[in-house]
Order: C-alpha cells, then sequence, then structure tokens
C-alpha cells in the first residue's frame, strides 16, 4: 500500500529513504521487513567505505587497493539495489567513504543529514545486547544517539516474522504527553497503513491515595485532592488520545477507525515492561518512540526509553524520531 509524505503545507511527495546495507543477514532483514512501505518513494543504498589502513609499499598499491575495496561496496550496493529495484519509484547506490577517526554510523547519519536530504534511516541490527555493543560496537547505536534530525528505523532480528504472524502491520507509539512525543507520533503516522492496527501507550505516575506529612515524615494522611487528580489525569489521557489520533491520521492521510486504534495507560514506573507485554500480547512490528537524544551521564541520569528499547526487547521495528531544533540552530526542520 505504500506511505504518504506531508509536511507542514507543502504538497504530498516522494520520501527519500537510505538504507545502510553490508550485505549481513540483518541488513537483509531491514530491506524485507521496509518493502511495503517504498511502493512511490525513493531510495538511495548506503554502504559505508573505510579505505582503512594496510600498509603498502607504494602509492601505486594503495590506489589499486582503494579501487578493489571501492567496487567491492559498489557490487554490495548493488546487491542491495537488487531487493528494492521493482519495488521504489527510484533506487540508487550511494558509496560513503568513512574518514579517520569517525564510525560508519556519524558517516551515515551526516550524509542523510546533510548531503542526501534524507527523510528516513534504515538499518538492521544484530540484536546483541548493550555489553557486546559496547565491545564490538553498534552502527545502530551509533545513529540513535548521534542527535540526527532524520527519523531512523532500526529493524531488530523477528521483526518480519513478527509482522506476518500479526496477519498484518500494526504500530505501537509511546507517548508521555510531551511535544516530542507527539511530533514522533505525526512522523511515524506515515508508516500507517490503511487497517493497520494502532496502539499508543502511555507511561504516567499514578496519582499518591496518601502522602506523608510531619517533621518527620511520620504522619500519614489521605490525599484530599487525590480524586480530583484522578480525574484530571483521566481528562488528560483523553485528550492525549484524541490528539494522537488525529496526527496519526492526518500523517497517514487515512482515518483509523475506531476499531483499529487502541489507548493503553499504565501506572508503571518502568514503561519498558508494559510495552514490552503488549508487543507480545498484539503482535505489535512496529514500535515508535521520540528521543532527547542525550549521551553520556546525562542520559544514564535521565534515562533513555529508546536505548532500553534498542537493547533490551527484540522482534519488531524501532522508529526513533530525535527532538528536532530549530532552523535557527542549523538542523533541518521536518
Amino acid at each position: 500500500t505504500g506511505i504518504n509524505a506531508e509536511y507542514g503545507n507543502k504538497a504530498t511527495h516522494n520520501m527519500k529513504f537510505v538504507i545502510a546495507y553490508d550485505g549481513s543477514d540483518c541488513a537483509k532483514e531491514a530491506i524485507r521487513y521496509v518493502l511495503p512501505f517504498l511502493p512511490g518513494h525513493d531510495v538511495i543504498v548506503w554502504v559505508g567505505f573505510k579505505p582503512g589502513s594496510t600498509l603498502c609499499t607504494s602509492q601505486e598499491e594503495y590506489e589499486n587497493g582503494i579501487m578493489r575495496r571501492h567496487a567491492e561496496c559498489m557490487e554490495m550496493a548493488n546487491e542491495g539495489l537488487a531487493m528494492v529495484d521493482d519495488t521504489a519509484a527510484s533506487a540508487l547506490p550511494f558509496i560513503g567513504i568513512v574518514e579517520s577517526g569517525r564510525s560508519i554510523g556519524q558517516e551515515l547519519v551526516q550524509a542523510a543529514d546533510d548531503r542526501l536530504n534524507a527523510d528516513c534511516i534504515v538499518l538492521g541490527t544484530r540484536g546483541q545486547g548493550e555489553i557486546k555493543s559496547k565491545v564490538y560496537g553498534s552502527v545502530a547505536q551509533s545513529v540513535l544517539f548521534e542527535g540526527s534530525s532524520v527519523p531512523a528505523l532500526i529493524v531488530h532480528p523477528g521483526a518480519c516474522a513478527t509482522r506476518e504472524q500479526g496477519g498484518g502491520h500494526s504500530v505501537l507509539f509511546a507517548v508521555d504527553g510531551s511535544e516530542r512525543s507527539l511530533d514522533a507520533v505525526e512522523r511515524g503516522g506515515k508508516f500507517v497503513t490503511e487497517g493497520c492496527g494502532v496502539y499508543v501507550y502511555h507511561a504516567h505516575t499514578k496519582p499518591d491515595r496518601f502522602v506523608l506529612v510531619g517533621d518527620f515524615g511520620d504522619v500519614l494522611l489521605e490525599n484530599s485532592n487525590y480524586e480530583q487528580q484522578c480525574e484530571d489525569l483521566e481528562n488528560l489521557q483523553m485528550k492525549l488520545a484524541l490528539e494522537c489520533r488525529d496526527r496519526v491520521s492526518t500523517a497517514a492521510h487515512v482515518e483509523v477507525p475506531e476499531d483499529d486504534f487502541h489507548f493503553v495507560a499504565s501506572s508503571s514506573n518502568y514503561p519498558l515492561t508494559g510495552i514490552g507485554n503488549l508487543l507480545a500480547e498484539k503482535s505489535v512490528d512496529m514500535v515508535v518512540v521520540g528521543s532527547r537524544g542525550e549521551t553520556g551521564m546525562s542520559r544514564i541520569w535521565n534515562g533513555s526509553l529508546a536505548h532500553d528499547l534498542l537493547h533490551q526487547a527484540e522482534g519488531f521495528a524501532l522508529l526513533v524520531t530525535h527532538q528536532v531544533a530549530t532552523p535557527a540552530e542549523g538542523k533541518k526542520d521536518h
């Protein structure tokens, strides 16, 4: 069925998918997963090329080695193109030369952001977990935390099987009510197709029925505002559900029927648990989440649902949209 793309007041236009390809099984799974979304849109198969640091006895030997490696990368790109050629509106290869001191993920993000004007980065992940990712490196993790303005669709092993077992495509949007998460709903809504199941998961903090008071917090009193706080939360969630449904419908250019739209509220302090349960129960094959793009101690301190989903769950595709900077801050506005 394909998907539509519309930004602001601009006319509907082709999206441009940049698919990272290295010939691995996880890269092939990523292409198989994204194929239903490609009709009518443009594709670039991106292959990272590291010249390497092999010692050569002459300049001629060095140049010949570079040419051989470039030819191998082009052959790999053509292999990826063969998988999408009959589906996409157009498909082209792109060899990204990774400069010394930079990672493949950094080069991919920069190319998608600045040179290719991409609408979505697509790549597979081996699902090796956080520790192995740190030891052996992970392009998916690098892309996730580079803070790209381009959404990244990271395909876990088994995502295609989940979609087939569930009898079709379904998307789960993880929201917290912030503009960042609502922006993720709107941008991820482009992957909602006709007949697609839509789940919106809202993790919230339940009002306290009792509160501790006194100099040492040793007196337990019933919260006099408890009923009002519960009513306020319920109203907020109803408003949030309607906002999410409207944004999905607008982005997807399809009306989401009530039977296909599910708003799930959870008071769990650890949303990954609730999302994991929904993934298993409903055979959801795509999760959409917004990211602040934080790294280092800031991410550890504040937590990151996108990071947890990347490393602690499997059998689905993870669409991560980063908080988009304003044009004055030097980022393009999607």
